[in-house]
């Protein structure tokens, strides 16, 4: 703005929350004027996420406010949250003051705001490859993400460097699903949802915390006020940084359908299923036939949990190499604390009111 020879009033919009500062920059040849900023003579000068600065420059004077991600410019998701104004005035003149105006809009979901951030880059890629991107990206609902950052999914859980380890779950969930099968009813999507709430009006914001709430994956979580940082706005929602994962309270299991030589399901010899994931208190992978409720034909090695645990071996107690196919049902069951598993003493590990479960059709090849 260029005052008094000239006239000028101009606005913009920009996207939030953002990464990089964004500045608001004014001019006036007249030293004599008075600025403003949101209404107040008293600038903001603070080194923290609101600054302004002033230089002379050419016989006048500028002012750029700046204003960072950590500014309060977004509060509600879904709308054009609100106004940031620079002003310029004098009282002993007759022109109108002159305006310079930002408005803040939200243009990304909650799936494209965390593609953004660096400290999201293994969550947006573990989003992506499940299809949990998709179902974070729906409009229409509000999502609370309480987003890991990269450090939460370090694969080396008894990692020498505790402050990097420090929410590490063991390894890289497994994303391994039929070709029939959702891709969201992978242990990586169920852990996904472990993290995020879907309400039909508001999101959760930091005055909310403590809370306990129903996940998309069903089970309640429970998040107190460990969040390094709070309110990333988005349009459906919002987003919480944190460094550790949220981890379920229940066991999740992987196992794939597969064609096999006959020697590898004989009595004894072992299957492999493909991943899962234990609570506290670890426990078995367990194997049924033909259903859930079928006979127990082999059981792993006791599981430590919490944590990974994938490519896991499980010795078969019955013969099937004379078989064409067989279904065969792994069933994480829990362990009622002496690490060896009891079939009538460790139970089934429940999700919505039903067993864990994950079903494989194994065609057995001949090799004679």
């Amino acid at each position: 703005m260029s005052l008094p020879d000239t006239t000028f009033t101009d606005s913009s919009t920009v996207n939030v929350p953002d990464t990089v500062d964004y500045y608001m920059q004014g001019y006036t040849v007249d030293k004599d004027y008075t600025w403003t900023v949101n209404g107040s003579s008293d600038l903001p000068v603070a080194a923290s996420s609101e600054q302004t600065y002033e230089w002379q420059s050419r016989g006048g004077e500028f002012i750029t406010v700046v204003y960072g991600p950590g500014d309060p410019i977004a509060t509600t998701s879904g709308t054009n949250l609100s106004t940031n104004t620079i002003q310029v005035d004098a009282s002993n003149d007759n022109i109108s003051p002159e305006t310079i105006e930002v408005s803040t809009a939200l243009t990304d979901n909650v799936s494209s705001q965390i593609s953004r951030f660096g400290a999201f880059s293994t969550l947006t890629s573990l989003a992506a490859s499940s299809d949990i991107a998709d179902v974070l990206s729906q409009e229409g609902a509000s999502f609370t993400l309480f987003a890991p950052s990269t450090a939460a999914f370090a694969a080396d859980i008894d990692g020498d460097d505790e402050a990097e380890q420090a929410g590490a779950i063991g390894g890289t969930p497994t994303q391994a699903v039929d070709d029939d099968e959702d891709a969201t009813t992978s242990v990586r999507a169920q852990l996904l949802e472990y993290h995020a709430i879907k309400g039909e009006r508001l999101s959760l914001t930091a005055s909310d915390l403590p809370v306990t709430r129903e996940t998309v994956l069903g089970p309640d979580v429970t998040v107190e006020g460990d969040v390094s940082q709070f309110n990333i706005p988005a349009t459906n929602g919002v987003i919480h940084k944190r460094d550790a994962a949220l981890l379920p309270p229940t066991a999740l299991v992987d196992f794939t359908d597969r064609t096999v030589p006959d020697t590898t399901v004989m009595q004894d010899s072992t299957l492999t299923v493909d991943g899962s994931y234990f609570p506290e208190g670890g426990g078995y992978i367990v194997l049924h036939e033909s259903s859930a409720t079928g006979d127990i034909v082999g059981n792993s090695e006791y599981i430590e949990g919490p944590g990974i645990a994938n490519e896991v071996e499980v010795p078969l107690d019955k013969d099937y190499s004379g078989r064409s196919s067989v279904t065969l049902v792994a069933m994480p069951h829990d362990d009622n604390g002496n690490e060896t598993f009891e079939p009538g003493s460790d139970s089934a590990y429940q999700l919505n009111g039903s067993p864990v479960t994950d079903e494989a059709v194994i065609d057995v090849e001949s090799t004679d």
